[in-house]
């Protein structure tokens, strides 16, 4: 004798799963298999930028880490600068306050040429194309 279940609606209701779903993107209805819509081009499966984008993430930071040791290293170097100029007074017109203005300028540049790049880095990275998280 065969052995039979009986099924409540409510379970069979929800076994059955829709046939469409909605783009989250444009709203267009696409079938539920899907992995893009065929009207915004979007994938709407889970994606990432891939490696790529992560390499240029990091190098960014990398890079504004950098430019923040570069610019102490150039405060402590305008200091012993500054010292030097105080005990050795051979222009008049350059004077440890003139050492400070021109170094905290140096410092200045640099920090902001690192974060005009860094943040270079952190655009190419956006603007990588989306790849599905199983697409290698």
């Amino acid at each position: 004798m065969l052995a039979t279940r009986s099924i409540s609606r409510e379970t069979a209701k929800a076994k059955v799963r829709p046939v469409v779903k909605s783009c989250p993107w444009c709203c267009d209805e696409i079938p539920h298999e899907a992995k893009k819509c065929r009207s915004c081009g979007e994938w709407v499966v889970g994606t990432s930028h891939g490696i790529a984008a992560m390499m240029l993430r990091l190098l960014g930071v990398a890079w504004i880490a950098l430019s923040f040791a570069i610019a102490a290293g150039l405060w402590f170097a305008g200091q012993a600068l500054r010292g030097w100029v105080w005990m050795h007074s051979i222009n008049q017109q350059i004077t440890p306050r003139v050492v400070d203005f021109l170094i905290y300028v140096v410092i200045a540049i640099v920090l902001l040429k690192g974060l005009a790049v860094a943040v270079g880095f952190g655009i190419m990275a956006r603007l990588a194309p989306r790849r599905p998280r199983w697409w290698t």
